[in-house]
């Protein structure tokens, strides 16, 4: 069953620390997602769910997912409250009916604390392929 997160929310607004691995290397276990009630798109692989006002989870994506951009809604494989295990078989549905399989899950302070994250691991990924 598809759980919807809508972008119109009155109540979505932007805990965390990280409760999983940093990356996708090292070990992971499970992650509480918390009351999701909205959604940020960062990128084509990146989405930030909103759980309330104090918490938020980086979504990575295993592709980039085109068209995620253009959705004015996506809905989850999992319930606003739910403890996702890895690895993960859950996923991200447009509003097409396109879905996109989601990598990690991962508590984040903050969506600059996730953006961070992104442009850490893009560092240090093209710091593997060039050197």
């Amino acid at each position: 069953m598809k759980h919807p997160i809508y972008i119109a929310m009155a109540t979505a607004a932007l805990l965390g620390v990280t409760a999983c691995a940093s990356t996708p290397s090292e070990s992971r276990s499970s992650v509480r997602v918390v009351n999701v009630n909205g959604y940020t798109i960062l990128d084509r692989e990146h989405v930030l769910l909103n759980g309330g006002v104090s918490r938020h989870y980086l979504v990575t994506l295993r592709n980039r997912c085109s068209g995620l951009n253009f959705g004015i809604q996506l809905a989850t494989s999992f319930p606003s409250t739910a403890t996702l295990y890895y690895p993960m078989n859950e996923h991200i549905v447009l509003d097409d009916g396109r879905r996109c399989y989601i990598e990690t899950v991962e508590a984040v302070e903050s969506e600059e604390a996730a953006q961070a994250l992104i442009a850490e691991r893009a560092e240090a990924e093209s710091n593997d392929a060039g050197g």
